[in-house]
């Protein structure tokens, strides 16, 4: 990509724009309000930090833009790229990156929420502040924020078996997760009720196919992010643990025993973890702000 100008990297539809600080590929519904400027409150400062499960490294803004419901998120760095960087890359790859995933994925079947714009301003030399304006998903809730609701065992029952079965699509569409937890897995309202969502792609990718030891380490992340966030004050029966995993092998019977038992051998290797998380976790939610999972 060069300039603002148009590139082939980026999937079909979108157009480059100019507002007033920054530069936007957008959907074309939305290239007016942007080039007024209406959505460069996303890149200004230094990008305010979020860190409630659900949220990511960065706050969510709801806002309308072009007459629906959208949120947009501030690019920012974790661990110790966040110290020193904060939210400020070099290029413009991860934003275009994201959107190009979200495309792939949609194309694939994959409910993901639609992009529809993505934008950056230089900010210190080749380096620039990135934004991500993405379709609000209706009545969303991710995993965490769903296992706190007393829900009715049918609807548990429905996400279990949605949750399980969407992560299984993705993997044989040939996407690894690059940060499967409990708060990128969305539900959202759909015509035909609960529909589950895959939020925060930047770090995933495609490979030519998902291998069993690499759809482990996703559920063994999966499952490591739900030790920590759910399982000290809203465990899941066992029956409800088993929902998950038929959802995710199918009628695969001999599939399901063997992540049965790797899942349940990992689970006794987190006993250490799970000192530090109760009281990372207890102390996170006496301030009110509870750290992002890992």
């Amino acid at each position: 990509m060069r300039g603002g100008g148009e590139t082939t990297d980026v999937p079909a539809g979108y157009r480059s724009v100019r507002s007033p600080a920054a530069v936007w590929l957008t959907l074309p519904e939305c290239a007016e309000e942007i080039a007024r400027g209406e959505t460069d409150f996303l890149l200004a400062g230094a990008g305010p930090r979020d860190k409630r499960p659900g949220s990511g490294r960065g706050t969510l803004a709801r806002f309308r833009l072009a007459g629906r419901g959208v949120v947009g998120k501030r690019a920012l760095h974790g661990g110790l790229l966040g110290r020193f960087l904060g939210g400020l890359y070099l290029g413009r790859k991860r934003g275009l990156r994201q959107l190009q995933l979200a495309h792939r994925l949609d194309r694939a079947g994959l409910p993901t929420p639609e992009i529809l714009a993505f934008g950056w301003r230089r900010s210190l030399g080749v380096l620039h502040a990135q934004a991500i304006i993405a379709r609000e998903i209706p009545r969303a809730q991710n995993l965490y924020e769903a296992a706190r609701e007393n829900a009715p065992w049918r609807r548990r029952r429905v996400i279990l078996e949605s949750s399980g079965s969407l992560v299984r699509r993705m993997h044989d569409a040939g996407f690894v997760h690059g940060d499967l937890n409990v708060t990128n897995l969305v539900v959202g309202e759909g015509p035909e009720g609960d529909r589950l969502h895959i939020v925060d792609l930047d770090r995933g990718r495609f490979v030519r196919r998902v291998g069993s030891r690499q759809r482990f380490r996703n559920l063994a992340r999966l499952l490591r992010s739900y030790e920590k966030w759910i399982a000290g004050r809203w465990r899941l029966t066992p029956r409800e643990e088993m929902i998950f995993l038929r959802g995710y092998c199918g009628p695969d019977r001999s599939l399901l025993r063997d992540l049965g038992h790797r899942l349940q051998s990992y689970r006794r290797r987190l006993g250490l973890r799970r000192i530090a998380w109760g009281w990372s976790v207890s102390a996170a939610s006496d301030e009110g702000t509870p750290a992002r999972p890992q």
